[in-house]
């Protein structure tokens, strides 16, 4: 699981480190960058409801292969493009892999692992989203000056098929579907708790696709690293973010609230953005704090959304598919957005705007009515 989601997610990354690259080769501007990664998850995010839906049919298992499969089919045509616009269906294509990564790998933890334990696998398998953003941030560069970076497309290419023969190999573990597809496909309704989530999601996700796409340049541009210092600091918030979310899964294993974790994770997540734009004035070693701040908040309430999910049982995929709804579209606007927003007035307007998108966040999840209210993971249970 955690393979799985970092071989959708690498290719992503990949680009925002390579973003003066891809610059310089096809000459695109900012807000041109912002919409390549907003075709990959507006794609993602219109597909993951249904994708969610088709999970809950299919199984985990069978989802998870065929999110490997589009993946290493997006990173290989990623790897031949030619010009800009076959980039975009490359990265189409990928988005099928975004949207559909969370609702397979849900779905099979729901299979396979105790209740008691979901919230440390779930931490296990979204560290995979981090692992691939330490490799894109370490590698990218190195990789990227000695054979270009149509190499580390290649590279994930070859990653998504190798992983695809590792799961063919594993012994499948029975999984019980639904015997009426329409018991999937149109009810029973979700919990009005779902779509709280998703708007958290959608903001949380607005800030991730600026701050994330857009944090290498910003350490080249504002603050004068360089482009190897710019992917280290790009790594970093991954790094920091792989042992925060197997911390948070444990946490709630033993029974922490998945609404007050999200809650409190958006509100530091606001002084990160704060700490990070302060960087710009001169002060190069807040940029290093501000995005360690950022993996522990911005880059781990993942975690919490996903156990919530997951507690959905039967219809996990359909809860996830509509939390990735939310992310995914937050995604697709932050790209552009701020993208735009930094060709036109700078880096500063755009991460206080993040900043305050994070306060709002914290705010939506805390509107906790009785009809709105997450689960609470129970550890004393053992099998769903």
């Amino acid at each position: 699981m955690l393979s799985t989601m970092a071989i959708s997610t690498l290719a992503f990354f990949a680009l925002a480190v390579a973003a003066s690259e891809l610059q310089a080769e096809f000459g695109i501007s900012k807000f041109e960058l912002g919409v390549l990664g907003a075709v990959n998850t507006g794609v993602g995010a219109v597909l993951a409801p249904s994708a969610g839906t088709v999970t809950d049919r299919i199984g985990g298992r069978n989802a998870v292969a065929g999110v490997l499969v589009f993946s290493g089919v997006s990173a290989a045509l990623l790897a031949i493009s030619p010009n800009y616009p076959i980039l975009l269906v490359a990265s189409a294509i990928g988005g099928v892999a975004q949207g559909w990564g969370n609702p397979a790998t849900n779905k099979a933890i729901g299979v396979a692992i105790e209740e008691a334990k979901r919230g440390v696998a779930t931490g296990i398998k979204q560290s995979g989203v981090q692992a691939a953003v330490v490799i894109a941030g370490v590698a990218v560069p190195v990789m990227s000056a000695s054979f270009g970076w149509r190499s580390v497309m290649w590279l994930t290419a070859g990653l998504a098929l190798a992983f695809l023969f590792t799961l063919r190999a594993v012994p499948p573990k029975a999984e019980p579907l639904p015997q009426d597809a329409s018991r999937v496909s149109s009810g029973p309704s979700l919990p009005s708790w779902v779509t709280q989530v998703a708007i958290f999601g959608f903001l949380l996700g607005t800030i991730g696709g600026g701050f994330g796409r857009f944090l290498p340049l910003f350490a080249e541009e504002a603050v004068g690293f360089s482009v190897e210092r710019a992917g280290q600091v790009f790594a970093l918030q991954g790094l920091v973010a792989v042992p925060a979310r197997l911390t948070a899964g444990i946490v709630l294993d033993r029974g922490a609230s998945p609404r007050k974790m999200m809650m409190v994770m958006a509100a530091l997540g606001a002084v990160a953005l704060l700490v990070v734009t302060l960087a710009s004035e001169g002060r190069p070693s807040l940029l290093w704090i501000g995005t360690i701040l950022a993996g522990l908040t911005i880059g781990t309430w993942n975690t919490a959304a996903n156990v919530s999910m997951i507690s959905l049982k039967e219809n996990a995929g359909r809860g996830t598919g509509r939390l990735m709804l939310g992310f995914l579209f937050g995604l697709t606007v932050g790209g552009p957005a701020v993208g735009w927003s930094i060709d036109q007035f700078g880096y500063t307007p755009a991460w206080l705007a993040s900043g305050a998108l994070a306060l709002i966040a914290a705010w939506v999840i805390a509107q906790n009515k009785p009809s709105a209210a997450l689960p609470e993971v129970d550890p004393t249970r053992s099998v769903a």
